[in-house]
């Protein structure tokens, strides 16, 4: 699968060339379609508020939010050169002071890895609404966290 990047907030400095490394492994683990593409964007505070306003009619910022596309993979043509599974979208600022909660081995690199597992997880059908499918979701993200910090040495 391929990842595109796209950062359309300048407030936090972000390590790209890491988030993309990590992002296209995880991706791979969901989906080894050359086809497929992932966006996963960054979002400044206030547009990411606009977008949880609009689709989820949450009137607040939000640190990631993820729309999954993988329903109008059949309406792709066979001749199409790619399709998009789906967007991530997070926000920097939220993820930065998500940080504040955890403990002081954590940093905004594991965050937004974090982030982009949960956004995945959800394009690919899983929630946390019941509680058997939250422990059933921080499960995998646990084990996708500890397998990401032993390759990436993080």
């Amino acid at each position: 699968m391929k990842v595109i990047l796209i950062n359309n907030q300048s407030k936090i400095k972000l390590d790209l060339d890491l988030i993309r490394e990590v992002a296209a492994y995880i991706s791979d683990k969901f989906d080894k379609d050359l086809k497929s593409e992932l966006n996963i964007v960054f979002s400044e505070g206030k547009e990411i508020r606009k977008l949880n306003k609009k689709y989820r009619k949450i009137d607040r910022e939000t640190d990631v939010l993820s729309f999954s596309y993988i329903s109008d993979k059949d309406k792709i043509g066979p001749g199409a050169s790619s399709y998009t599974v789906g967007e991530v979208i997070i926000c920097p600022e939220v993820a930065q002071s998500n940080i504040l909660k955890q403990d002081e081995n954590w940093n905004l690199n594991l965050e937004i890895i974090l982030l982009i597992i949960h956004g995945i997880l959800h394009i690919y059908n899983h929630d946390h609404i019941e509680e058997k499918d939250k422990a059933n979701m921080e499960g995998i993200q646990e084990s996708l966290m500890s397998d990401i910090r032993r390759t990436f040495s993080l």
